[in-house]
């Protein structure tokens, strides 16, 4: 068994939700399989710290994970969530037939950047047109880091990778700005750097009913840290940078390049060039997407 993850001393006083997690339950002890460093494990201890006190139903919210480094999450995820791993960014797909057959679901949707903004980039746009009650959290790292390092949609101007080693110059897709424009009435963004902003948000979405989207700003040291400077982006005043090669560094940086939506309000473009700006961009009701299929249904049997 001790092969399959590796395993810590246990805490003193132990972990009050270590006993929740798919891990926790099989091995009695904490066990993961992310780079040191990883922000991944900090999302899964939030999401079984929340499925814990929020009592879900595991048969009414199934977890929908894609492909990623992150697909590995499954081992600090709850242990009662229904877990299913999707195709490379058919993640929402998956969750639209859940919700379909069965319209007392809310899957929650486990999707990288690279999964759902890139790959998956139209399966993510149609569930949000249609907004379907789901959850979607986009873990943005800014690399395809299962993969080896390449260049992703979402890697910052000027960002080294194994396929951009003389720095990316295209420009970055924004996850939010493509939810906002493709019609999702929850869009959110936090980082790892803001657990309990990200809690608030995970519940609040819980009891939206739509599509709601929350993007992740989390930290890759393997791929992404350890090829670039502290000072990314920021070369043009002269202020010498150092590798970012811990958790630790990366944090740091992810809260001096994070943005909030109301001082983003009051800053220049150029002030903001390869910022994250984190807040909630929208929370509006709207038609849902399976009560109004329902309505159909009806006229179509010979109801009004």
């Amino acid at each position: 068994m001790s092969g399959i993850a590796p395993m810590f001393p246990n805490e003193k006083p132990e972990h009050p939700y270590l006993q929740q997690s798919y891990g926790g339950k099989v091995f009695g002890n904490f066990a993961s399989l992310f780079c040191g460093g990883c922000g991944y494990g900090i999302i899964g201890q939030i999401f079984t710290r929340i499925f814990e006190d929020e009592k879900l139903d595991p048969k009414l919210h199934p977890t929908v994970i894609g492909i990623g480094c992150y697909s590995q999450i499954m081992l600090l995820v709850h242990e009662a969530a229904q877990k299913v791993l999707a195709l490379h960014g058919r993640a929402p797909a998956v969750a639209t037939g859940m919700k379909m057959a069965n319209p007392k679901m809310k899957p929650i949707v486990f999707s990288g950047d690279g999964d759902c903004l890139g790959i998956g980039g139209n399966h993510f746009i149609h569930i949000c047109r249609r907004n379907v009650d789901c959850l979607i959290m986009i873990f943005n790292n800014s690399i395809y880091a299962m993969t080896g390092g390449q260049g992703a949609p979402t890697t910052l101007y000027g960002a080294k990778s194994t396929t951009t080693p003389y720095t990316m110059f295209e420009n970055r897709t924004d996850g939010v700005k493509l939810a906002l424009a493709a019609g999702a009435p929850y869009v959110a963004r936090t980082t790892v750097a803001h657990p309990r902003t990200l809690m608030k948000y995970f519940r609040k979405a819980l009891r939206h009913k739509g599509t709601s989207v929350i993007e992740i700003i989390t930290p890759c040291v393997t791929y992404f840290g350890r090829k670039n400077l502290s000072n990314l982006g920021e070369e043009y005043k002269g202020e010498k940078g150092e590798k970012m090669d811990t958790g630790g560094k990366m944090i740091d940086w992810i809260k001096r390049n994070s943005v909030r939506i109301n001082q983003a309000k009051f800053m220049t473009d150029e002030e903001l060039f390869n910022k994250y700006i984190i807040g909630e961009f929208r929370y509006e009701p709207k038609p849902e997407y399976s009560d109004e299929y329902a309505k159909i249904q009806k006229i179509a049997m010979g109801g009004k």
